[in-house]
Order: structure tokens, then C-alpha cells, then sequence
């Protein structure tokens, strides 16, 4: 996370934090950021925010909302790693 000197393990956070980090890159922190990057993490910002607004009342509504959680988690964190390379 650009914004916080200690290093930090991305595959630990949880997706609201994930989500977060990616709110927190669109909006801007750190500067330097190239804007496609940016744009795409704006983007999974608010997929993260659907995706865990899905409902879990059946087992496949689970399993669905699992695997997309699954895959935005993975894009967030390539886009945090290239952002704070020395994390």
C-alpha cells in the first residue's frame, strides 16, 4: 500500500481492503501511477463493491460470488504489486 511504510503481505487483505486499496489508487495516491493502471483499478474498485453486495442465499450464489471474488482479488493484488514494488 503506497500510502503506509510497512511491508505488507497483499495476499493477506481481505477483499473490502483490497477494494479499498483500489479506491484509494484511483483516487489518485501515489501520484505517479500511470492512468491506465488508475482507470483499472477505479474499475475493480467498483466490481469489488458489487461483488460483495452478491447474494449468499443458495449454494450457487456462494460458489458464483466465491470465484468472482476469487478473480478480482488476483487482478487487485498484480495492480498493488506494480504500484509498491518494494512491498
Amino acid at each position: 500500500m503506497a500510502h503506509q511504510e510497512t511491508t505488507l503481505d497483499f495476499w493477506s487483505l481481505k477483499a473490502v481492503q483490497l477494494a479499498r486499496e483500489c479506491r484509494s489508487i484511483a483516487n489518485g495516491e501515489p501520484g505517479d501511477v500511470d492512468p491506465k493502471l488508475r482507470s483499472e483499478a477505479a474499475q475493480l474498485a467498483m466490481e469489488f463493491q458489487e461483488a460483495l453486495q452478491l447474494s449468499q442465499d443458495e449454494f450457487e450464489d456462494q460458489a458464483r460470488r466465491a470465484a468472482l471474488l476469487a478473480a478480482l482479488r488476483k487482478r487487485a493484488i498484480e495492480i498493488l504489486v506494480k504500484v509498491n514494488p518494494d512491498a
